[in-house]
């Protein structure tokens, strides 16, 4: 994994910053409904993700595009995702 991280190191950060970015911000977005509060009106789980879905792109877009360590950019980045996913996915089955 690292030899092909450094042996193409701009279409390791186009990846992740472009579609890695955007796979990143919807799984966080749709998983978020599960760990925030419903609120008093009962829609806050749903409406505050909807709203934050483009700080949530932008971390990911931003923290891809300024790591310079990019082995760790792309562990933590699929870490993320794959937790978030899993999250996901336990709490629709």
């Amino acid at each position: 994994m690292r030899q092909a991280i450094q042996a193409r190191p701009t279409l390791t950060r186009w990846l992740l910053a472009g579609p890695g970015a955007v796979l990143l911000g919807l799984v966080t977005m749709c998983a978020m409904a599960i760990w925030v509060p419903a609120g008093s009106a009962g829609v806050n789980n749903i409406a505050i993700p909807i709203i934050l879905t483009p700080l949530l792109w932008a971390i990911p877009f931003f923290y891809a595009t300024l790591e310079p360590n990019l082995e760790r950019a792309t562990a933590v980045m699929t870490a993320a995702t794959l937790v978030q996913g899993l999250l996901l996915a336990f709490a629709l089955a």
